[in-house]
């Protein structure tokens, strides 16, 4: 089973630096290029479905993706980004910012922000029924900046320098999990 993981497409809130989360913005000029540029790398991969969060940004990204694969999309609701709560069109503050928000060990629970823990654990019972629905098939995860985060730790584990900010995707960048067996 191959698990292709690919965030979706640049938005006006990725380039501005701000809280997008569970938003529903769309992408941007450069996102839809980087969209069909990135479903080239799916000419000639085997896909039985495209699993997409529910939001618009992700749901372009994977049409695009879609058009090369020729694949069943399904929306699954559990791919849905972190909630940033009040944070969401705002930057960073010296209250609330992306680096206290990402410390797992402190789990912040402040302006109706989905605790980091919390995200973790609808991203890790996500993982168990993909793995489990599609096993012995490839499958395509169009989402988000942190559930990228979540989803190498479900894989990986949480690394020992609890750096969770640097392993989220970048816009359009794929990441694949091979599972045998």
């Amino acid at each position: 089973m191959a698990i292709y993981v690919l965030r979706h497409g640049q938005t006006d809130y990725n380039v501005k630096n701000i809280y997008q989360g569970q938003s529903d913005i769309p992408l941007n000029e450069i996102g839809v290029e980087q969209a069909k540029e990135v479903a080239q790398k799916f000419t000639n991969i085997d896909i039985d479905a495209i699993l997409v969060s529910p939001l618009i940004r992700t749901k372009q990204t994977a049409q695009y993706v879609n058009e090369i694969v020729r694949a069943q999309i399904i929306i699954e609701p559990l791919l849905i980004e972190r909630s940033f709560g009040d944070m969401e069109g705002h930057h960073n503050r010296e209250d609330c910012n992306i680096q206290m928000l990402s410390d797992y060990d402190a789990n912040y629970n402040i302006y109706n922000v989905e605790p980091i823990k919390d995200l973790f654990k609808r991203t890790y019972t996500c993982m168990n029924s993909i793995i489990e629905r599609f096993k012995n098939k490839n499958v395509i995860l169009v989402t988000h900046g942190c559930v990228s985060q979540a989803i190498e730790c479900y894989f990986n584990g949480i690394p020992k320098d609890k750096d969770i900010l640097s392993l989220a995707l970048k816009t359009c960048e794929v990441r694949k999990y091979e599972l045998y067996g």
